[in-house]
């Protein structure tokens, strides 16, 4: 099976094992229906097939990770809705349609991104994975999350608007706000199938590598792209000034940059079979939304 029909199929595997949760938020209605509806928005599922790869990388049983996957995804429409927010980007589209707080409200949305972060740990919380194993994935996704992490990059890029910020506050920035979701996928996949320290520190570099990679990507998309094709409004870093890596350094600089990162993502998984994983980093490289 070729990475495009792995990707497909690992995505199906997600949606199938998501659908009910979805179903089961739309039928109790209210703050339910809100966090539905943002989790059912269509998207790439990308963080869940990365922590599906990595564990399949590792000899592990992809199946067993869907309930970690179901808390990374939650985790990320939780930021998305955030992210959205008058407050902060003030975004009124979204993986193609009208972002949450549109949709629902503001007040709504900032609950139902509050709940979905609880949902996520409930989700590995109520899983049968090894309690050590559930303890430390739980952890991982408090640190990578938490001050140290994802609200960190998020409060240091609201800071960093119309600032002058250097290349390497730029990189902090997408290390905390991007790359930490990233680690945590291709961590926690392989946690579920060992404890491993070499293991799960060389996919902790893949994924921060391949994080970077991605937003640099994104704010090239940001750029170039149009709304039918991204999914969301493009232009609104210059609007409001972002410290983005194009503003540093450039389109042919970051696309160069982009590529560099996508060299040691590969480089940290080089001695494990993980073709698809390996192809998943390069194609990232072509996405065009």
């Amino acid at each position: 099976m070729d990475t495009t029909a792995r990707t497909a199929y690992y995505k199906k595997m997600f949606e199938d094992y998501l659908s009910p949760v979805i179903s089961g938020f739309e039928e109790t209605g209210g703050i339910h229906g809100a966090c539905a509806y943002s989790l059912s928005a269509p998207g790439k599922r990308l963080r869940p097939v990365v922590a599906m790869m990595s564990n399949e990388a590792c000899s592990g049983n992809p199946a067993e990770t869907l309930p970690v996957c179901l808390a990374i995804e939650m985790i990320h429409t939780f930021s998305l809705i955030h992210d959205d927010l008058p407050a902060i980007d003030n975004d009124d589209l979204r993986r193609g349609r009208p972002t949450c707080h549109k949709a629902f409200g503001e007040a709504t949305a900032i609950l139902a991104g509050d709940a979905l972060i609880f949902a996520a740990f409930s989700s590995v919380g109520n899983s049968r994975l090894k309690v050590d194993a559930k303890a430390d994935i739980m952890l991982e996704m408090a640190e990578a999350c938490g001050l140290n992490g994802l609200i960190k990059g998020e409060y240091d890029d609201i800071k960093a608007e119309g600032e002058n910020a250097g290349f390497d506050e730029i990189k902090d920035i997408y290390v905390n706000k991007t790359s930490r979701l990233f680690e945590l996928s291709a961590y926690s996949g392989v946690r579920v199938a060992t404890a491993d320290e070499d293991l799960l520190n060389n996919m902790r570099t893949f994924g921060r590598h391949l994080g970077l990679a991605f937003q640099a990507i994104d704010d090239i998309l940001d750029v170039t792209s149009s709304p039918s094709v991204l999914g969301k409004t493009p232009g609104k870093d210059a609007i409001q000034d972002k410290a983005t890596i194009i503003k540093a350094i450039g389109i042919d600089g970051a696309r160069k940059w982009a590529e560099e990162q996508t060299g040691l993502a590969l480089n940290a998984i080089s001695g494990l079979k993980a073709g698809h994983l390996k192809n998943i980093a390069l194609d990232m490289l072509k996405r065009i939304n």
